[in-house]
Protein backbone atom coordinates (compact mmCIF):
# COMPACT_ATOMS: atom_id res chain seq x y z
CA UNK A 1 0.00 0.00 0.00
CA UNK A 2 1.50 3.26 -1.35
CA UNK A 3 1.05 6.29 0.82
CA UNK A 4 2.06 8.62 -1.93
CA UNK A 5 -0.74 7.21 -4.28
CA UNK A 6 -2.90 8.06 -1.79
CA UNK A 7 -1.59 10.93 -1.33
CA UNK A 8 -1.49 11.92 -5.45
CA UNK A 9 -5.10 10.88 -5.76
CA UNK A 10 -5.75 13.48 -2.53
CA UNK A 11 -4.01 16.11 -4.65
CA UNK A 12 -6.31 15.36 -7.47
CA UNK A 13 -9.76 15.25 -5.70
CA UNK A 14 -8.43 18.60 -4.67
CA UNK A 15 -8.20 19.90 -7.79
CA UNK A 16 -11.54 18.41 -8.88
CA UNK A 17 -13.48 20.18 -6.49
CA UNK A 18 -14.67 23.09 -8.53
CA UNK A 19 -16.55 21.10 -10.77
CA UNK A 20 -18.05 18.58 -8.11
CA UNK A 21 -19.61 21.27 -5.83
CA UNK A 22 -23.39 21.52 -6.81
CA UNK A 23 -23.57 18.27 -8.39
CA UNK A 24 -24.60 16.10 -5.22
CA UNK A 25 -24.02 12.93 -4.56
CA UNK A 26 -23.64 10.88 -7.52
CA UNK A 27 -21.10 13.22 -8.77
CA UNK A 28 -19.31 13.09 -5.19
CA UNK A 29 -19.40 9.06 -5.36
CA UNK A 30 -17.67 8.88 -8.74
CA UNK A 31 -15.11 12.17 -8.95
CA UNK A 32 -14.08 11.93 -5.02
CA UNK A 33 -14.82 8.67 -3.47
CA UNK A 34 -14.28 6.04 -5.94
CA UNK A 35 -11.48 7.27 -7.06
CA UNK A 36 -9.96 7.31 -3.10
CA UNK A 37 -11.38 3.58 -3.23
CA UNK A 38 -9.30 2.77 -6.00
CA UNK A 39 -6.27 3.98 -4.48
CA UNK A 40 -6.47 2.40 -1.12
CA UNK A 41 -6.03 -1.28 -3.65
CA UNK A 42 -10.13 -1.90 -4.11
CA UNK A 43 -11.23 -2.80 -7.21
CA UNK A 44 -13.76 -0.36 -7.79
CA UNK A 45 -14.83 -1.98 -11.65
CA UNK A 46 -15.99 -5.39 -9.71
CA UNK A 47 -18.86 -5.11 -8.03
CA UNK A 48 -18.56 -8.58 -6.02
CA UNK A 49 -15.63 -6.52 -4.48
CA UNK A 50 -16.79 -2.74 -4.05
CA UNK A 51 -20.63 -3.07 -4.45
CA UNK A 52 -22.94 -0.09 -4.77
CA UNK A 53 -26.60 0.05 -3.35
CA UNK A 54 -25.45 -2.38 -1.39
CA UNK A 55 -29.16 -3.93 0.31
CA UNK A 56 -28.69 -6.37 3.68
CA UNK A 57 -30.96 -6.84 6.85
CA UNK A 58 -31.46 -3.37 7.29
CA UNK A 59 -34.67 -1.56 8.94
CA UNK A 60 -37.06 -1.00 6.40
CA UNK A 61 -37.80 3.00 5.40
CA UNK A 62 -41.61 3.98 5.87
CA UNK A 63 -42.65 3.12 3.03
CA UNK A 64 -41.34 -0.36 2.70
CA UNK A 65 -38.55 0.12 0.90
CA UNK A 66 -35.31 -1.18 2.12
CA UNK A 67 -32.45 0.15 2.71
CA UNK A 68 -29.34 0.43 1.06
CA UNK A 69 -25.82 1.61 1.85
CA UNK A 70 -23.98 3.41 -0.85
CA UNK A 71 -20.57 1.25 -0.78
CA UNK A 72 -19.96 -2.53 0.39
CA UNK A 73 -16.70 -3.31 0.32
CA UNK A 74 -16.55 -7.26 0.30
CA UNK A 75 -13.27 -9.32 0.88
CA UNK A 76 -13.30 -12.85 -0.06
CA UNK A 77 -16.87 -12.50 -0.68
CA UNK A 78 -17.91 -11.07 2.94
CA UNK A 79 -18.76 -7.68 3.85
CA UNK A 80 -16.07 -5.92 6.08
CA UNK A 81 -16.57 -2.48 5.16
CA UNK A 82 -19.53 -0.23 4.96
CA UNK A 83 -19.21 3.58 2.51
CA UNK A 84 -21.75 5.63 3.51
CA UNK A 85 -21.65 8.83 0.60
CA UNK A 86 -23.02 12.67 1.04
CA UNK A 87 -22.36 15.52 -1.19
CA UNK A 88 -19.27 17.19 -0.91
CA UNK A 89 -21.01 20.45 0.31
CA UNK A 90 -22.86 18.09 2.82
CA UNK A 91 -21.69 18.36 6.52
CA UNK A 92 -21.35 15.04 7.96
CA UNK A 93 -23.00 15.79 11.41
CA UNK A 94 -25.89 13.59 12.00
CA UNK A 95 -25.24 10.86 9.42
CA UNK A 96 -23.78 8.38 11.96
CA UNK A 97 -27.17 6.81 12.91
CA UNK A 98 -27.72 5.54 9.51
CA UNK A 99 -24.55 4.16 8.92
CA UNK A 100 -24.26 2.66 12.70
CA UNK A 101 -28.31 0.88 11.78
CA UNK A 102 -26.17 -0.56 8.46
CA UNK A 103 -22.82 -1.48 10.59
CA UNK A 104 -24.92 -3.25 13.60
CA UNK A 105 -27.09 -5.31 11.21
CA UNK A 106 -23.87 -6.85 9.30
CA UNK A 107 -21.36 -9.04 11.80
CA UNK A 108 -18.75 -9.32 9.25
CA UNK A 109 -18.14 -5.59 8.90
CA UNK A 110 -15.41 -4.31 10.81
CA UNK A 111 -15.10 -0.96 9.81
CA UNK A 112 -17.92 1.95 8.63
CA UNK A 113 -16.75 4.97 6.84
CA UNK A 114 -18.83 8.32 6.58
CA UNK A 115 -17.54 10.69 4.03
CA UNK A 116 -18.57 13.32 1.71
CA UNK A 117 -15.24 13.05 -0.56
CA UNK A 118 -13.36 15.42 1.19
CA UNK A 119 -13.66 14.28 4.59
CA UNK A 120 -13.78 10.73 6.04
CA UNK A 121 -14.67 9.33 9.62
CA UNK A 122 -13.69 6.27 10.19
CA UNK A 123 -15.81 3.78 13.31
CA UNK A 124 -15.72 0.56 14.29
CA UNK A 125 -16.94 -1.13 17.47
CA UNK A 126 -14.34 -0.80 20.40
CA UNK A 127 -17.38 -1.25 23.36
CA UNK A 128 -20.17 -3.72 22.30
CA UNK A 129 -19.32 -6.27 19.66
CA UNK A 130 -21.00 -5.45 16.54
CA UNK A 131 -22.28 -2.03 17.97
CA UNK A 132 -20.53 0.84 16.02
CA UNK A 133 -19.27 3.50 18.41
CA UNK A 134 -21.48 6.79 18.64
CA UNK A 135 -17.79 8.66 17.73
CA UNK A 136 -15.05 8.25 14.88
CA UNK A 137 -11.74 6.78 16.23
CA UNK A 138 -10.25 8.73 13.48
CA UNK A 139 -10.56 11.48 10.96
CA UNK A 140 -8.97 12.72 7.50
CA UNK A 141 -9.72 15.72 5.77
CA UNK A 142 -8.05 15.72 2.40
CA UNK A 143 -7.76 19.79 2.55
CA UNK A 144 -6.32 19.67 6.06
CA UNK A 145 -2.17 20.55 5.83
CA UNK A 146 -1.68 18.38 8.72
CA UNK A 147 -3.92 15.46 7.34
CA UNK A 148 -2.68 11.86 8.08
CA UNK A 149 -2.44 9.71 5.13
CA UNK A 150 0.24 7.38 6.52
CA UNK A 151 -3.17 6.02 9.15
CA UNK A 152 -5.47 6.16 5.71
CA UNK A 153 -3.19 3.34 4.55
CA UNK A 154 -3.97 1.01 7.20
CA UNK A 155 -7.30 0.54 5.59
CA UNK A 156 -5.77 -0.36 2.22
CA UNK A 157 -6.88 -3.55 0.58
CA UNK A 158 -3.56 -5.63 0.74
CA UNK A 159 -3.39 -4.78 4.83
CA UNK A 160 -7.14 -4.79 5.48
CA UNK A 161 -7.53 -7.00 8.74
CA UNK A 162 -10.15 -6.43 11.58
CA UNK A 163 -8.74 -7.02 14.52
CA UNK A 164 -5.41 -4.19 14.19
CA UNK A 165 -8.32 -1.96 13.04
CA UNK A 166 -10.14 -2.85 16.36
CA UNK A 167 -6.83 -2.58 18.12
CA UNK A 168 -5.87 1.01 16.53
CA UNK A 169 -9.30 2.16 17.19
CA UNK A 170 -8.94 1.15 20.80
CA UNK A 171 -5.54 2.75 21.68
CA UNK A 172 -7.02 5.89 19.64
CA UNK A 173 -9.87 6.21 21.39
CA UNK A 174 -8.95 5.48 25.06
CA UNK A 175 -5.66 7.40 25.21
CA UNK A 176 -7.77 10.76 24.20
CA UNK A 177 -10.42 9.65 26.67
CA UNK A 178 -8.09 8.71 29.80
CA UNK A 179 -5.65 11.99 28.61
CA UNK A 180 -8.68 14.12 28.44
CA UNK A 181 -9.92 12.45 32.21
CA UNK A 182 -6.32 12.80 33.91
CA UNK A 183 -6.03 16.23 32.74
CA UNK A 184 -9.57 17.56 33.84
CA UNK A 185 -8.56 15.69 37.20
CA UNK A 186 -4.64 16.43 37.97
CA UNK A 187 -4.62 20.03 36.59
CA UNK A 188 -5.79 22.09 40.16
CA UNK A 189 -3.98 25.38 38.99
CA UNK A 190 -7.76 27.02 39.31
CA UNK A 191 -9.75 24.55 41.44
CA UNK A 192 -9.06 22.27 44.23
CA UNK A 193 -9.53 18.31 43.80
CA UNK A 194 -12.72 17.01 42.64
CA UNK A 195 -14.76 14.64 45.03
CA UNK A 196 -13.94 12.04 43.15
CA UNK A 197 -10.53 12.26 43.22
CA UNK A 198 -10.12 12.91 46.68
CA UNK A 199 -12.66 9.74 47.54
CA UNK A 200 -10.11 7.68 45.59
CA UNK A 201 -7.05 8.69 47.35
CA UNK A 202 -8.33 8.50 51.01
CA UNK A 203 -10.02 5.36 50.13
CA UNK A 204 -6.45 3.73 49.20
CA UNK A 205 -5.17 1.33 51.70
CA UNK A 206 -3.42 2.45 54.72
CA UNK A 207 -4.57 6.12 53.44
CA UNK A 208 -7.29 6.78 55.84
CA UNK A 209 -8.82 5.40 58.44
CA UNK A 210 -11.68 6.74 59.16
CA UNK A 211 -15.26 7.02 56.97
CA UNK A 212 -15.03 9.28 54.12
CA UNK A 213 -18.14 11.74 54.25
CA UNK A 214 -18.75 14.85 52.71
CA UNK A 215 -17.23 17.52 55.57
CA UNK A 216 -13.78 14.80 55.27
CA UNK A 217 -13.71 15.39 51.55
CA UNK A 218 -14.10 19.37 51.61
CA UNK A 219 -11.79 19.33 54.41
CA UNK A 220 -9.25 17.17 52.23
CA UNK A 221 -9.71 18.98 48.88
CA UNK A 222 -6.41 21.51 49.41
CA UNK A 223 -4.60 18.76 51.14
CA UNK A 224 -4.95 16.81 48.02
CA UNK A 225 -4.07 19.84 46.34
CA UNK A 226 -1.05 20.75 48.05
CA UNK A 227 0.17 17.00 47.76
CA UNK A 228 -0.55 16.66 44.12
CA UNK A 229 1.47 19.98 43.39
CA UNK A 230 4.11 18.86 45.45
CA UNK A 231 5.03 15.39 43.13
CA UNK A 232 4.32 17.81 40.14
CA UNK A 233 6.89 19.78 41.40
CA UNK A 234 9.40 17.12 42.23
CA UNK A 235 9.15 15.36 38.41
CA UNK A 236 9.75 18.59 36.74
CA UNK A 237 12.65 19.39 39.18
CA UNK A 238 13.61 16.01 38.19
CA UNK A 239 13.71 15.64 34.88
CA UNK A 240 15.42 19.67 34.30
CA UNK A 241 17.82 18.29 36.57
CA UNK A 242 18.81 15.39 34.16
CA UNK A 243 18.58 17.46 31.76
CA UNK A 244 21.22 19.97 33.22
CA UNK A 245 23.53 16.89 33.89
CA UNK A 246 23.47 15.51 30.16
CA UNK A 247 24.32 19.66 28.88
CA UNK A 248 26.79 20.28 31.59
CA UNK A 249 28.15 17.02 30.05
CA UNK A 250 31.64 17.50 27.71
CA UNK A 251 30.71 17.57 24.13
CA UNK A 252 33.28 14.76 23.63
CA UNK A 253 32.44 12.89 27.02
CA UNK A 254 28.85 12.74 26.06
CA UNK A 255 29.38 11.23 22.88
CA UNK A 256 31.91 8.98 24.24
CA UNK A 257 29.42 7.95 26.56
CA UNK A 258 26.20 7.44 24.58
CA UNK A 259 28.68 5.43 22.05
CA UNK A 260 29.45 3.20 24.67
CA UNK A 261 25.55 2.31 25.53
CA UNK A 262 24.92 2.00 22.26
CA UNK A 263 27.66 -0.33 21.65
CA UNK A 264 27.19 -2.49 25.29
CA UNK A 265 23.44 -2.38 23.82
CA UNK A 266 23.69 -3.64 20.40
CA UNK A 267 26.13 -6.34 21.76
CA UNK A 268 23.40 -7.47 24.58
CA UNK A 269 20.56 -7.69 21.66
CA UNK A 270 22.60 -9.42 18.80
CA UNK A 271 23.35 -12.00 21.70
CA UNK A 272 19.48 -12.40 22.46
CA UNK A 273 20.00 -11.74 26.04
CA UNK A 274 18.14 -8.38 26.50
CA UNK A 275 14.43 -7.37 26.70
CA UNK A 276 13.74 -3.76 25.31
CA UNK A 277 15.35 -1.13 27.07
CA UNK A 278 12.77 0.00 29.85
CA UNK A 279 13.53 3.83 29.23
CA UNK A 280 12.29 2.89 25.61
CA UNK A 281 8.80 1.06 26.79
CA UNK A 282 7.08 4.85 26.37
CA UNK A 283 8.04 5.68 22.65
CA UNK A 284 5.14 5.93 20.43
CA UNK A 285 3.89 2.81 18.40
CA UNK A 286 3.97 3.91 14.39
CA UNK A 287 3.41 1.48 12.41
CA UNK A 288 4.97 2.18 9.13
CA UNK A 289 4.58 1.61 5.33
CA UNK A 290 7.55 -1.16 5.11
CA UNK A 291 5.87 -3.32 8.03
CA UNK A 292 2.38 -3.15 6.37
CA UNK A 293 4.61 -4.29 2.95
CA UNK A 294 5.27 -7.56 5.19
CA UNK A 295 2.22 -7.96 6.61
CA UNK A 296 0.67 -8.09 2.78
CA UNK A 297 2.81 -10.38 1.73
CA UNK A 298 2.68 -12.62 4.90
CA UNK A 299 -1.01 -12.79 4.25
CA UNK A 300 -0.85 -13.38 0.65
CA UNK A 301 0.90 -16.45 1.39
CA UNK A 302 -1.14 -17.63 3.89
CA UNK A 303 -4.35 -17.37 1.82
CA UNK A 304 -2.53 -19.00 -1.58
CA UNK A 305 -1.50 -22.21 0.88
CA UNK A 306 -3.84 -24.99 2.03
CA UNK A 307 -4.15 -22.87 5.43
CA UNK A 308 -6.10 -20.62 4.39
CA UNK A 309 -9.26 -23.00 5.01
CA UNK A 310 -7.73 -23.45 8.20
CA UNK A 311 -10.01 -23.15 11.77
CA UNK A 312 -9.00 -22.00 15.29
CA UNK A 313 -10.04 -23.25 18.70
CA UNK A 314 -11.51 -20.02 20.04
CA UNK A 315 -11.11 -20.10 24.13
CA UNK A 316 -13.52 -17.35 24.75
CA UNK A 317 -16.13 -18.25 22.69
CA UNK A 318 -15.39 -21.98 22.75
CA UNK A 319 -15.81 -22.74 19.44
CA UNK A 320 -14.15 -23.38 15.86
CA UNK A 321 -13.32 -20.26 13.86
CA UNK A 322 -11.86 -19.47 10.78
CA UNK A 323 -8.53 -18.48 10.61
CA UNK A 324 -7.49 -14.92 10.03
CA UNK A 325 -4.16 -13.25 9.32
CA UNK A 326 -3.65 -10.23 11.82
CA UNK A 327 -1.12 -8.03 12.97
CA UNK A 328 0.57 -5.95 15.90
CA UNK A 329 2.81 -3.54 16.32
CA UNK A 330 5.03 -2.81 19.70
CA UNK A 331 8.21 -0.76 20.18
CA UNK A 332 10.27 -4.05 20.13
CA UNK A 333 8.75 -5.80 16.60
CA UNK A 334 6.09 -6.39 14.10
CA UNK A 335 3.75 -9.27 15.23
CA UNK A 336 2.13 -11.18 12.44
CA UNK A 337 -0.24 -13.32 14.14
CA UNK A 338 -3.19 -15.54 13.54
CA UNK A 339 -6.89 -14.36 15.21
CA UNK A 340 -5.09 -12.80 18.68
CA UNK A 341 -1.65 -11.32 19.33
CA UNK A 342 -1.12 -14.54 21.43
CA UNK A 343 -1.06 -16.66 18.23
CA UNK A 344 1.97 -14.90 16.74
CA UNK A 345 3.58 -16.45 13.75
CA UNK A 346 6.46 -13.92 12.27
CA UNK A 347 7.80 -11.33 14.38
CA UNK A 348 9.59 -8.79 11.82
CA UNK A 349 12.16 -5.82 13.11
CA UNK A 350 11.78 -3.91 9.61
CA UNK A 351 14.21 -1.09 10.93
CA UNK A 352 17.76 -1.15 12.55
CA UNK A 353 21.14 -2.23 11.60
CA UNK A 354 20.04 -5.89 11.08
CA UNK A 355 16.64 -6.03 9.79
CA UNK A 356 15.00 -9.28 10.49
CA UNK A 357 12.33 -12.00 10.70
CA UNK A 358 11.66 -14.41 13.40
CA UNK A 359 9.27 -17.46 12.90
CA UNK A 360 7.46 -19.10 15.60
CA UNK A 361 9.78 -22.36 14.93
CA UNK A 362 12.18 -24.29 16.76
CA UNK A 363 16.21 -23.63 15.83
CA UNK A 364 16.71 -27.32 14.37
CA UNK A 365 13.19 -27.43 11.90
CA UNK A 366 13.78 -23.98 10.57
CA UNK A 367 17.01 -24.44 9.87
CA UNK A 368 17.19 -26.71 6.92
CA UNK A 369 14.63 -24.31 5.07
CA UNK A 370 16.84 -21.23 4.82
CA UNK A 371 18.34 -20.61 1.45
CA UNK A 372 22.17 -20.58 1.70
CA UNK A 373 21.93 -16.65 0.59
CA UNK A 374 20.49 -16.08 4.00
CA UNK A 375 21.92 -15.48 7.26
CA UNK A 376 20.82 -17.32 10.89
CA UNK A 377 21.25 -15.03 13.65
CA UNK A 378 21.47 -16.28 17.49
CA UNK A 379 18.23 -16.51 19.51
CA UNK A 380 16.38 -13.35 20.88
CA UNK A 381 14.35 -12.58 23.74
CA UNK A 382 11.46 -11.85 20.61
CA UNK A 383 12.28 -15.19 18.54
CA UNK A 384 14.19 -18.17 18.81
CA UNK A 385 14.56 -18.44 15.17
CA UNK A 386 15.55 -15.38 13.57
CA UNK A 387 16.51 -14.95 9.80
CA UNK A 388 18.40 -11.67 8.86
CA UNK A 389 16.28 -9.87 5.77
CA UNK A 390 16.75 -6.57 3.62
CA UNK A 391 13.17 -5.73 3.39
CA UNK A 392 9.37 -7.28 2.73
CA UNK A 393 10.29 -8.88 -0.56
CA UNK A 394 12.63 -11.43 1.23
CA UNK A 395 9.56 -13.13 2.56
CA UNK A 396 8.60 -14.32 -0.85
CA UNK A 397 12.15 -16.48 -1.06
CA UNK A 398 11.52 -17.46 3.16
CA UNK A 399 8.02 -19.01 1.93
CA UNK A 400 8.59 -21.72 3.32
CA UNK A 401 9.35 -20.89 6.62
CA UNK A 402 6.45 -18.48 6.32
CA UNK A 403 4.22 -21.23 5.54
CA UNK A 404 5.94 -23.62 8.21
CA UNK A 405 5.31 -20.89 10.64
CA UNK A 406 1.63 -20.41 10.29
CA UNK A 407 1.17 -24.07 10.04
CA UNK A 408 2.80 -24.51 13.51
CA UNK A 409 0.82 -21.72 14.89
CA UNK A 410 -2.61 -23.74 13.71
CA UNK A 411 -0.77 -27.13 15.14
CA UNK A 412 -0.89 -25.06 18.82
CA UNK A 413 -4.26 -24.08 18.48
CA UNK A 414 -6.14 -27.12 16.81
CA UNK A 415 -10.20 -26.75 16.67
CA UNK A 416 -11.32 -29.42 19.25
CA UNK A 417 -14.65 -31.37 18.77
CA UNK A 418 -16.50 -32.56 21.82
CA UNK A 419 -14.05 -31.76 24.07
CA UNK A 420 -11.44 -33.62 22.30
CA UNK A 421 -8.51 -32.20 19.97
CA UNK A 422 -8.65 -33.01 16.91
CA UNK A 423 -5.31 -34.16 14.88
CA UNK A 424 -3.88 -32.14 12.48
CA UNK A 425 -0.38 -32.68 10.15
CA UNK A 426 2.22 -32.50 12.22
CA UNK A 427 4.52 -29.57 11.91
CA UNK A 428 7.91 -31.34 11.14
CA UNK A 429 10.18 -29.97 8.41
CA UNK A 430 10.61 -31.93 5.37
CA UNK A 431 14.03 -33.18 4.37
CA UNK A 432 15.16 -30.50 2.38
CA UNK A 433 18.96 -29.37 0.70
CA UNK A 434 20.20 -26.78 2.20
CA UNK A 435 21.53 -25.67 -0.95
CA UNK A 436 18.74 -26.13 -2.58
Amino acid sequence: MSVEKIRAVSEKIQERLPAVRGKGEEATKQALILPMLDALGYDIWNPSEVCPEFEADFALKKKGQAEKVDFAILIDGTPRIFVEAKAVDSSLDGHEGQLARYFNAVPSVALAILTNGLEYRFFTDTGDPNVMDSAPFHVVKLDAPDTDLEVMARFGRAVFAAEPIRDFATELTYTAKIAAFLRSELDLRDRDASENLVRWILGSVGMYEGRVTANVVDRFRPIVKNGLQRVIVEIVRRSVAAIDNEVSKPDAAAIQDAASAVAVRQAAETAGRVDPDPSETGRKVVTTERELEFFAIAREQFAGSPLASATIWDTSTRREVPAEVGYKDTTGYFAIYLNKPAFWALRVLSEGRTPWVGFNLKREVGLPLVPAEFKVLEPSAFAEFRVAVSGPGDLRALDRLVHLAFAQTVEEHRPKADGLEVATPSCSAPAVDHQA
